[in-house]
């Protein structure tokens, strides 16, 4: 069967089968790790989910480099606590599958830091990303980082030493405890100008022959001409992506071997032009490459306008059936999400997922709606 790639076609369908909703297979909901704090929340949770017909749960268990979960490797939030594993148990008496949502770059947040001798920046702080000028991410404020549109601390993609780390954190989760998928999030850089960490610099040398350095030198100039310049300098722009697509690609794979059926997942920038100008995040590239069995676009404006044309350009990239559109329920109300989910499941998608439990949970009532609505 063909596939419908183009947008102005999707547009027009819409247009004209205004009363057409696509089937989706995930009906889904984030829950951000401030939410499972205990066992009796969790239950509530979970309750709340199930009635409002939800599919998939997306539990965060791994965020600021810290488990919520019983691990030997990360340090624990909770010494005689372990919140996967309530989740996971009692999400499937009630047929809920549960993806454990992972913080793949993004380690720390706060500007004290932590003095955890196994917090990942503390054993590796050599893995942290670095600018032009080879400074520290770990140099910076936290504050100085945020007037830049960027949340914390992060480590390199590149570096054999995270690679190792999070490939145990995951392994760690798939052997304990029946997930029945990983996802991650933070699966980028945090921004074009912390991508000069030497791991990178390495490889580059190692493909090329040639240090970054002298990119700007006159004497490569000489030697490769203006246009072998050019060539070199577009390599390098190019690297970034090819790292983080080769993380992905290394994580799906590991996955697989363990457990084929656990899927992988990721949330992702649902502007796909800023996701490769400013994140190095190809995301659409995993897809097609077979690096991923599904992402989850962070699709959080309220505009239904804004909405409608992210997802048309995620159809000039990629075809739908491997997007599930995440929609904010923190910045609008419930009877908001539903109008623009009625519009939204028009197209051909794998589903949805609404960001966050929290709001939604805070407000009486909304769950019930939802599966009386949005999910039914």
């Amino acid at each position: 069967m063909n596939k419908i790639k183009s947008p102005f076609l999707w547009a027009f369908l819409l247009f004209v089968l205004p009363i057409f909703i696509h089937a989706v297979s995930i009906k889904g909901v984030w829950i951000t790790r401030w939410d499972i704090y205990s066992e009796s929340h969790i239950y509530e949770i979970i309750d709340s989910l199930s009635k409002a017909n939800v599919t998939d749960a997306f539990v965060q268990i791994y965020g600021s480099g810290t488990a919520y979960y019983d691990s030997k490797i990360a340090p624990k939030k909770y010494a005689d606590f372990d919140p996967l594993s309530v989740f996971v148990s009692y999400a499937h008496e009630k047929n809920i599958r549960v993806h454990a949502w992972v913080n793949l770059l993004y380690m720390w947040d706060r500007q004290e830091m932590t003095d955890d001798e196994m917090h990942i920046v503390n054993r590796y702080p050599e893995s942290v990303l670095v600018d032009d000028k080879n400074i520290s991410m770990l140099d910076y404020s936290i504050e100085r980082l945020k007037t830049r549109n960027i949340e914390g601390i992060y480590v390199s993609p590149s570096s054999e030493i995270v690679y190792d780390y999070l490939i145990f954190i995951i392994q760690e989760i798939l052997n304990k405890y029946s997930v029945d998928g990983i996802h991650l999030d933070y699966s980028r850089f945090p921004g074009r100008e912390f991508v000069y960490d030497r791991n990178l610099k390495t490889d580059y040398m190692r493909k090329y022959v040639i240090g970054y350095e002298e990119l700007n030198d006159l004497n490569t100039e000489k030697l490769f001409g203006k246009s072998g310049l050019n060539a070199l300098k577009t390599c390098w722009q190019r690297l970034p992506k090819e790292q983080l697509n080769q993380l992905i690609k290394n994580i799906y794979t590991d996955i697989k071997a363990i457990n084929p059926n656990v899927q992988l997942s990721s949330a992702v920038i649902a502007d796909v032009e800023s996701a490769e100008m400013n994140y190095y995040q190809n995301w659409w590239e995993w897809i097609a490459n077979g690096y991923i069995d599904f992402v989850v676009v962070m699709a959080y404006s309220p505009s239904l306008n804004v909405l409608k044309k992210q997802i048309e350009k995620i159809n000039t990239k990629t075809s739908l059936e491997n997007v599930v559109i995440g929609l904010g329920t923190y910045n609008q109300t419930v009877f908001d999400v539903k109008a623009n989910y009625e519009v939204l499941a028009r197209y051909p998608v794998m589903g949805f997922c609404l960001f966050s439990n929290q709001s939604i949970y805070e407000k009486r009532g909304s769950y019930t709606y939802i599966g009386n609505t949005i999910f039914k």
